[in-house]
Order: structure tokens, then sequence, then C-alpha cells
């Protein structure tokens, strides 16, 4: 009936190239991992092969194995008042007759029949099938065809579960799709001419332009009235549509068609996952900054803790100063001399012990006052922090790019990583945890003052590091001043010695404020090193997301261009 493949080289030349793109699209697929789409390219590249593909679909009882056992003139197809075809059968042609089980859902049958040279025949179930899989199957099947039979009762054309189908078939895979009214014999002709109508009307709003719509009855076929079966007028268009041997550039033509609609869905996908990447930069770009900012923050505080210790340093000092210049002053006056002190009830060491330990006292409790309201503060602001970086933690669970097909190998974990970074930033909100941890950082540089505990305040730790520098140099200011009242007269060295007593604090004081800004810039970084490692694995899988994405949008780019050539030529 009809003519076998036109063997011609190019388009050998043009299968190949397109069996090289599927290749091309079947390994991007694996790569984003959308297992539907690479089954269906896989399936596409092995039907490259293969005879044109007719695909005969409809309802229950809407008459499809008839039509296919008319159209083939041979009762291949089961019928009956029940539901016959539980499973998709694909007829191809045999010299010698078969029946093979492909798998559960799918049967081939070999005949020798002519037209199965130029063209394989698949009967499907009812899309309104109760038995399982069935739709799923079937819409399995749709990528591979090369033309699409679409048989509804003559009487009902408006069946919801076919044009469903039909919705998937052409907004999906845009097939070209062949409308037949089947069981014509059982509508009233002006009844069949409006269905006929409306049918093409509704396809028309599905996109389908210049719709072809064939009114058929099997009755008529098989009781001799071929005129009035209307199958004459299907094999017709059948037999022009692979006229002149140009089944092969048709079945080409269909596979380059339906890989375009491949890539279009591959690349939302791409999309999809490119947006997804977007989002976590952006979250991890905001992370970052925040802890920047909070850090330069607490800089801040603590660089106005620092000048507030200063003037209260100012203030003490000042006052030890006068006291000392006073009691130098009485010494001398009364006594005159450094022998006669020594013969006192207090002697110079003792009363400078006394001003150095009230002095230490008088500094500890005023600065260790000014400590704790100041670190209250830098506390505070370290709590406000994680705050905020738990609430952007639960948005980067819950911003995610919805599509349950595709997901790159890395974002596989993502959900585990966030949930497991949140918790950790979370534990440090917990005052043991939290105070711990600042503590760490400190016990260092204040073990005197620290001691075992593990509940010490972080108010305590800082407060505990500025008077160790405090204390160091209070006891240099006043070591070594002693000295000067031995040997001699006290009033021929008491200039002297309250300069260099005066002296010492100022330049003491440069020492405190340059050693405690140093030591608090240290915890400080270390501070907030400490915060940024709990979110390391969130950096390293951002890192490892465009690590895989980016190259992923390149090589899908190079795939979209060699498509667009093959294409072409296809075409042409």
């Amino acid at each position: 009936m009809m003519e076998g493949f036109l063997v011609d080289q190019k388009l050998v030349e043009y299968q190949a190239e397109l069996d090289s793109l599927l290749n091309q699209l079947e390994i991007f697929a694996n790569q984003i991992n959308n297992q539907k789409l690479q089954t269906t390219i896989i399936n596409l590249r092995s039907n490259i092969n293969e005879p044109f593909l007719f695909v005969v679909v409809g309802e229950v009882k809407a008459g499809k194995s008839s039509f296919v056992n008319a159209l083939l003139q041979t009762d291949i197809c089961k019928t009956a008042a029940d539901p016959c075809t539980d499973v998709i059968q694909q007829i191809v042609y045999s010299e010698e007759n078969f029946n093979q089980t492909i798998n559960p859902y799918l049967r081939k049958i070999g005949l020798p029949k002519e037209i199965l040279k130029t063209l394989s025949v698949v009967d499907t179930p009812g899309t309104n099938t109760i038995v399982d899989n069935h739709q799923e199957i079937t819409q399995e099947f749709i990528p591979n065809s090369d033309l699409i039979f679409f048989v509804f009762f003559a009487k009902n054309p408006y069946t919801r579960s076919a044009w469903e189908l039909l919705d998937y078939v052409n907004s999906e895979w845009r097939k070209k799709v062949v409308f037949v009214l089947q069981q014509a014999d059982l509508t009233k002709p002006a009844e069949l001419t409006k269905n006929k109508e409306k049918l093409a009307e509704l396809a028309k709003e599905k996109g389908i332009e210049s719709p072809v719509v064939f009114a058929t009855s099997v009755e008529y076929e098989v009781n001799g009235e071929q005129a009035k079966s209307g199958l004459a007028e299907v094999r017709n268009y059948i037999q022009e549509t692979l006229q002149d041997g140009s089944t092969k550039r048709l079945k080409l033509q269909g596979v380059a068609k339906t890989s375009g609609q491949i890539i279009n869905l591959l690349k939302k996908d791409l999309v999809a996952i490119e947006q997804q990447l977007a989002k976590d930069q952006a979250i991890v770009t905001k992370i970052k900054d925040k802890l920047q900012q909070n850090k330069r923050q607490s800089g801040f505080e603590l660089e106005s803790l620092i000048n507030r210790l200063l003037s209260k340093y100012d203030s003490i000092t000042s006052r030890v100063k006068e006291e000392f210049r006073e009691k130098l002053s009485i010494f001398t006056l009364i006594k005159g001399s450094f022998a006669v002190l020594l013969r006192t009830k207090k002697s110079a060491p003792s009363w400078m012990d006394e001003l150095k330990e009230s002095c230490e006292v008088e500094l500890k409790n005023s600065l260790g006052e000014i400590s704790q309201d100041g670190i209250k503060h830098f506390v505070g602001g370290i709590r406000a922090l994680l705050q905020s970086l738990v609430e952007d933690l639960h948005d980067i669970k819950v911003n995610q790019v919805n599509n349950d097909i595709i997901m790159v190998n890395t974002i596989e974990s993502r959900q585990e990583i966030v949930e497991d970074v949140q918790q950790k930033v979370s534990s440090l909100l917990d005052d043991k945890s939290f105070m711990h941890s600042i503590e760490s950082v400190n016990a260092s540089v204040a073990p005197r003052f620290l001691g075992g505990g593990a509940a010490v305040a972080a108010g305590t730790a800082i407060t505990a590091l500025t008077e160790i520098v405090l204390l160091d140099i209070i006891g240099t200011a006043f070591a070594g001043v002693g000295i000067l009242f031995a040997g001699g007269t006290l009033v021929l060295k008491k200039r002297k010695i309250i300069n260099q007593f005066e002296a010492k604090l100022d330049r003491e004081k440069v020492r405190f404020e340059r050693e405690l800004t140093d030591k608090l810039t240290s915890k400080l970084d270390i501070i907030y090193e400490e915060i940024e490692r709990n979110f390391l694995e969130i950096y390293n899988y951002v890192a490892e997301e465009e690590s895989k994405v980016l190259p992923l949008v390149q090589q899908f780019s190079q795939i979209e261009q060699s498509a667009q050539k093959t294409f072409k030529a296809v075409e042409e």
C-alpha cells in the first residue's frame, strides 16, 4: 500500500546529528536528576530507527480497537462489551506473526501487513480506565509518537479525561493530532455534523490550527458500506502524509520537534536551578554582610567602652596624684627627711602600699561597673545578631524553588545542611552555650579571674581582662618610686618623685589604652570567627552549588546552539 523508506545520505547524517543531540540531552537530564525526561529521551533515541509511529488514544468504549482493526484490515485488537485493551499494544511489521510481552504495560504484536513496513500503530488503554498506571504509561509513550489519532465517541466527544490528555499532548509535546469521531453510525447526521464542528472549535481553542476531523463507522465498513464508513478518507490521509517515500524525513522532523520540546522542558528545570542558586547566594551574602556590619558595631561599642574606661582612669588617677602630692608635702614639712620617716609609726613604703591598694580598689570597682554596662550592650548586640541569623536560616530553608522533579546532586543535602547550621546558631542563643562560647575565647587571657566555672558571664570575662591589664599598670606605676626615697633628703627628691610618679601614671594610661584595645579587638575577632565558623557548611554548600550549576548553564547553552543548527538542517 505504501512505499518503504527512501534512502537518503543527508537523512542518515541528520539522524546521526539528532542521535548525538539526544545523547547530550540524556546526559544533561541525568545531571539534573530529571529521571522522567531521561527515560523519555532514551525511548526517543531507541525510536528514531523505528517506522513512522501512529498512536491511537481515547476513552474506554470510544471504539479505538475497532478503529485500529479496520485500519489494518485485521482483527488484531480485541473488542468486546467490556474494556479490552488493558495494556499498550504496539503493532509492527513482521514476516511471521508474533505476540510478545515486553513489560507488564506493553505488548508488541508482529503482522505481515504491507502497511506496517512504513508505519507502526500503537493502541492504548482508555484514558478513563480504572486500571492503575494506564494514564501515566500512555503519557510516557506520547513523546515517541509521530502522529496521534484521538478517537472520540461520535455521539459525545466532550469527555473530560480525553481532553485532559489532549492538553498534555498538545501543550507539552506539540504533537500532530488527528481527531476521529468513531461509531458515527450511532449518531444522527445533523448531530454528527454539529459534533464535528464543535470538536474542531474546541481544538482551535486548545491551540491546534486547522484541526483534521474524521467521522468513521467500523459497522458500515464490515457490512460492506465502505463509502459511508469514512475509513477510506483516513487511509487516504495517511497515504498523503507518507507519500513520495518521505516517511524518514517526517520521522526525523517529528523527533526534532520532540527534541526541541525536551530542550524547553530542560530549560525550565535549569531556570529553576539558577533561581535556587541566586536565592542561596543572596542569603549567604546577607549573612556575611550582617556579620561584618555587626562586627563593626561591636567594635564601636568596645571603642566607646575603652573611652569610658580611660575617662574614669583619668578621674581616679587625678585624685591619686593629688593625694600623693599632699601626702608627700605633709611628710616633708613635718618629718623633713626619709630617715625620720623610717622612724615613724607609718613608713613611706606602707603609706604608698595603702595608696596603691586604694587606687586599685577604686579602679577595679569603677571600671568593673563600666565594663559590665558596656559588655551588656556588646553581648546584647551579638544576641540580636544571632536571632536575626536564625531567622535568615529559616528563610533559606523555606525559600526553596518548587520543583519536585529536578535536583542537582549538591542540592539533595540542602535542607539537612540548613537545619544543622540553624541548630548550631540557635544553640548559641542558649545562655550556657553562648556564655561558655565567649568565655572560652577569653579564658587563656584571664585565667586568674575566670577560674574553672563553665557559666562565667561575658561581662565578667572581659572585665577580668581589663583588671589584668589595669593591675599590671598600677603595679608598674608605683614600682620603683620607693627607691627614690632611699638615701638623701626627701625635700630634695620631692619634686622628682612627684614628677616621675605622675609621668608614670600618664605613660601607663597610654599603655592601658593600647593593650586594652589590642586585646579586646583580638577577642572581638575570635568571637566573630567562632560565630561565622557555624556558617561554613552553608558557605561551602553554596560554593559547591555554584561549581555545579554554572557549568550546567554553559553546557546547556552549547546544547541549544547545536540543536538550532540540527533542527534547521532537518527542516530544510
